[in-house]
């Protein structure tokens, strides 16, 4: 059993490595899945058990969780959530949209990045922080900023409408303190709450979980 989060009780999650069949979608879900491949039916049925699986733990029914427009999950009234998955693993967050704005989160295998593709994935200081780790730490490191800008990315989307690359944020910390700095000039009309946004992160054996919400 994964537990993440705190003792604030904002939110709620589950995760599984177990993946389930399209048997477990309600009727609006299945119809979403028409044009999907085995692998993708798999993934989505799973990410919508997790949901509704963290839902329960806070008192919510079971409802239906659609898709918008860009593939992002589309909540019932009155909760905010997100959806995550790798090859091993699945997950879901979700909370009352009375108590957070928007919430984030992020499953990532670790040693996943390679070095070729850090100028595509972080910013100038944040290579630099990451050229003077230990060997050891690097593939931790990687796997972790870009983690990070992942689950701040589904966090902000739903707020702002706005495609951020990951150049457009940046990442410092070091061990359980982390925040994050947006790079990327907002449309006037997208800009997100002058509020904090909080960083989180948990180590599950070959996995990083990340999650990031604003209240």
């Amino acid at each position: 059993m994964i537990n993440i989060g705190d003792s604030s009780s904002l939110y709620s999650s589950h995760f599984t490595t177990t993946f389930v069949g399209i048997e477990e979608l309600l009727p609006n879900e299945k119809l979403l899945t028409t044009n999907f491949a085995e692998k993708r039916i798999k993934d989505f049925s799973t990410g919508r058990y997790c949901a509704r699986k963290a839902m329960e733990h806070i008192g919510y029914e079971s409802s239906e969780i659609l898709m918008g427009a860009n593939k992002q999950p589309v909540w019932p009234n009155g909760l905010v959530g997100s959806i995550s998955h790798t090859v091993a693993l699945t997950g879901a967050i979700v909370g009352f949209s009375s108590q957070i704005k928007a919430i984030g989160l992020d499953i990532e295998n670790i040693g996943k990045i390679n070095s070729d593709m850090w100028p595509l994935l972080y910013t100038e200081n944040e290579q630099i922080f990451l050229n003077s780790l230990p060997p050891g730490q690097v593939s931790v490191y990687t796997t972790l900023f870009f983690s990070f800008k992942e689950s701040f990315y589904k966090m902000q989307y739903p707020l702002t409408n706005t495609f951020l690359e990951f150049n457009d944020v940046e990442i410092s910390g070091l061990g359980d303190q982390f925040t994050i700095k947006v790079l990327k000039q907002f449309p006037e009309k997208n800009l997100l709450p002058s509020t904090t946004t909080v960083l989180h992160h948990q180590l599950e054996n070959n996995h990083i979980i990340t999650w990031c919400y604003i209240v």
